[in-house]
């Protein structure tokens, strides 16, 4: 039942920022329809088909779109006190941004050990995630990436889905497995180099470290957007990708502290709520038990169409109503006009006569 604003929320996969102008919004709207059509039309039937398939789910089941419209609460994995610009919910809608995040633990000894040794440099973490592999990268953006990275006076941990990479330097380091969160919080990590997966998103955020975000698709574009544009990343895109500007970007976010300054701040607006994520799911999991689903909560938009939810209706009335109204002053002057100009007319000729 909560209300989506493509006027001024970016749709996922946007770049755009706000305020929008009058093109962004209509692009931001036409990606909002595409993505809700899609989610409908596509990507629900194709999950039920699967289910079926798999005889998860009977033929006459209940349709997922009826189960998630009769849910008694939703819950975001987003921070309502960081987004930006900060949206209406209703409700029952709960934000448990930052349940996937905890502090930091000690590394294990010899990734300590290894990590002790780049001295007071540091070192830079990279992962594309768990969908993106990393082996699939081409191979000029792989040369590119290692050459950057033999030049830094910084050690690179890279997680990499092989055992082994060609052509390593020596202050590179490869894993198919490392404990994100424990590097993430480490004191000697300079930069964070990611696809911007919502996770990783958020766990850099609760870190307060500096991102490089390197965005392959979909919500990954706007999530990286954000952090650029909120002072504590930068970003390249891989078809762009040369060895001078990803030297700049790293350049710039260790040797400028405005990055981690600002990553740091977002880390504590986050940390600065009433209850953890862990405890609001726990909370408002048992109120709608104690409740029976807590209807006195769920917004009467869930059960409106969409023409009705958005008074498309009553402004198409307005509208009709405005016109008639305009066209028939338009009719009424015509026709005053005209009466105007015969008795004009009438008043001309009768001068006329009386001169003759």
């Amino acid at each position: 039942g909560n209300v989506d604003f493509p006027s001024f929320v970016t749709a996922l996969g946007q770049t755009e920022g706000h305020p929008m102008n009058f093109l962004q919004r209509v692009q931001n709207m036409a990606a909002s329809v595409k993505i809700y059509l899609t989610i409908k039309w596509d990507f629900v039937p194709r999950i039920e088909l699967i289910c079926r398939e798999l005889g998860e789910c009977r033929e006459n089941a209940t349709s997922l779109e009826d189960v998630a419209s009769r849910a008694a609460f939703v819950f975001v994995n987003s921070v309502r006190s960081l987004e930006s610009p900060p949206r209406p919910y209703v409700p029952s809608v709960v934000h448990i941004g930052g349940v996937n995040c905890r502090p930091a633990q000690p590394l294990p000894q010899d990734l300590e050990s290894w990590v002790a040794g780049a001295g007071d440099a540091g070192f830079i973490y990279m992962s594309l995630g768990t969908v993106v592999k990393s082996s699939d990268m081409p191979d000029n953006c792989r040369q590119s990436l290692l050459k950057v990275f033999s030049s830094l006076p910084q050690r690179v941990l890279w997680k990499w889905d092989t055992p082994s990479v060609e052509g390593l330097p020596p202050n590179v380091r490869v894993v198919q497995w490392a404990p994100q969160q424990d590097i993430l919080g480490h004191p000697k990590l300079r930069v964070f180099m990611t696809q911007g997966g919502v996770f990783s998103s958020t766990e850099a955020t609760y870190h307060g470290v500096p991102v490089l975000g390197m965005p392959v698709f979909f919500d990954q574009i706007t999530n990286v957007n954000r952090i650029v544009t909120e002072g504590w990343g930068e970003a390249v895109d891989w078809d762009h990708l040369t060895e001078e500007i990803l030297a700049d970007k790293i350049h710039r976010l260790i040797h400028n502290s405005s990055y981690r300054a600002t990553a740091q701040k977002r880390s504590l607006l986050m940390k600065d709520q009433p209850m953890s994520p862990k405890d609001a799911v726990v909370y408002w999991t048992e109120y709608a038990i104690r409740h029976r689903g807590a209807p006195h909560l769920h917004s009467p938009a869930r059960d409106m169409p969409w023409y009705t939810l958005y008074n498309v209706d009553v402004w198409a009335v307005a509208v009709m109503t405005v016109a008639v109204l305009l066209a028939a002053l338009t009719k009424l002057l015509l026709a005053l006009a005209g009466f105007v100009r015969r008795l004009m007319q009438m008043m001309n000729n009768k001068t006329k006569l009386r001169q003759d």
